[in-house]
């Protein structure tokens, strides 16, 4: 049984779709995720970038995220021959812990609370592979990172690159039994 710790933004939780909706409605704009062009909203627009950051940080920013498709069905699989962990770096936005929190208990009621991790730097995290849309948290991580796509890193080579949640399920499906 191998230990899985999987990232919660633009993993299992689409931050990105809710930025550009939170931009669109305080712009009264009408961009799609294409106009972004793999870039978030205050990186396209700098002049909105200290007005996002107090958004992303305000209460409620996080409680309705949409589900990263497939998400949900993997990790139930995942579940019956691995243990799981949800974690996230939840230190960027402090005001973020309430929402994520009752998120994962909403949306994967199935992942008990004793495996969810806030947590600042994720090297302290004892896994065998860690999930993750953030490249950087593989530096000092001592098992298998495995690189979630989402839209900032798809120019980065990475080795273990997972482009969705059924690659996942494939890339578990196809490792070497003990």
């Amino acid at each position: 049984m191998a230990i899985i710790a999987i990232d919660m933004d633009e993993v299992i939780a689409d931050f990105y779709y809710k930025d550009l909706q939170m931009y669109n409605d305080l712009y009264d704009k009408e961009l799609t995720i294409e106009d972004l062009n793999n870039q978030y909203v205050s990186e396209l627009y700098p002049e909105s970038d200290k007005i996002m950051k107090f958004i992303r940080n305000t209460k409620g920013f996080f409680k309705d995220l949409p589900v990263i498709e497939n998400a949900q069905t993997v990790i139930q699989e995942l579940m019956k021959e691995h243990e799981i962990f949800i974690t996230t770096a939840a230190m960027d936005f402090p005001n973020s812990f309430d929402d994520k929190f009752y998120w994962l208990q909403e949306k994967f009621p199935f992942i008990q609370k004793e495996n969810i991790v806030f947590c600042g730097n994720k090297s302290i995290i004892h896994a065998d592979y860690l999930i993750d849309d953030n490249i950087g948290h593989f530096t000092r991580f001592s098992g298998t990172g495995l690189l979630f796509t989402a839209h900032h890193n798809q120019h980065l080579d990475h080795p273990n690159r997972v482009n969705n949640w059924n690659e996942v399920r494939e890339y578990f499906r196809n490792l070497p039994a003990d």
